[in-house]
């Protein structure tokens, strides 16, 4: 697994981590998405910037989770799925199922006013946090 040298623009970042560290792709790969997924929880746990009193937007919020979200796409599909130095069709299969997230995405999430709170009864989950005790 390791012998593979890895060039391009991002997987030679990788690959050069990789050299630098002295490990191999699928190691640094991981590290960069454990990175990457404190961005995540960060970006839903905090309400204002630490240290700081501006908030953070749900726009603000979106932006990093998706675009954190293509960013972790790219490492596990390059690297753990080995689509890094394929032929574009497996590419084009394996992201096929893309097309349909986004339009999940706008269709209930973005298209409709009130977005998910205005989901009929029967598709939205129970909110009434009965289990929570202060």
């Amino acid at each position: 697994m390791g012998e593979h040298k890895y060039t391009g623009p991002i997987a030679g970042i990788f690959q050069k981590l990789a050299d630098v560290f002295k490990t191999d792709v699928y190691m640094v790969n991981f590290v960069i998405l454990m990175i990457f997924t404190l961005f995540e929880v960060a970006a839903v746990f905090f309400t204002t910037i630490p240290g700081t009193d501006i908030e953070i937007t749900r726009t603000a919020v979106w932006s990093i989770l998706i675009g954190v979200g293509i960013i972790k796409g790219y490492g596990i599909a390059a690297f753990f799925m080995h689509l890094k130095g394929d032929p574009s069709i497996f590419t084009r299969t394996a992201l096929f199922p893309v097309v349909f997230v986004a339009l999940m995405l706008w269709g209930i999430g973005l298209s409709n006013p009130d977005s998910i709170l205005g989901l009929p009864a029967w598709c939205s989950p129970v909110n009434d946090y009965s289990f929570v005790t202060n």
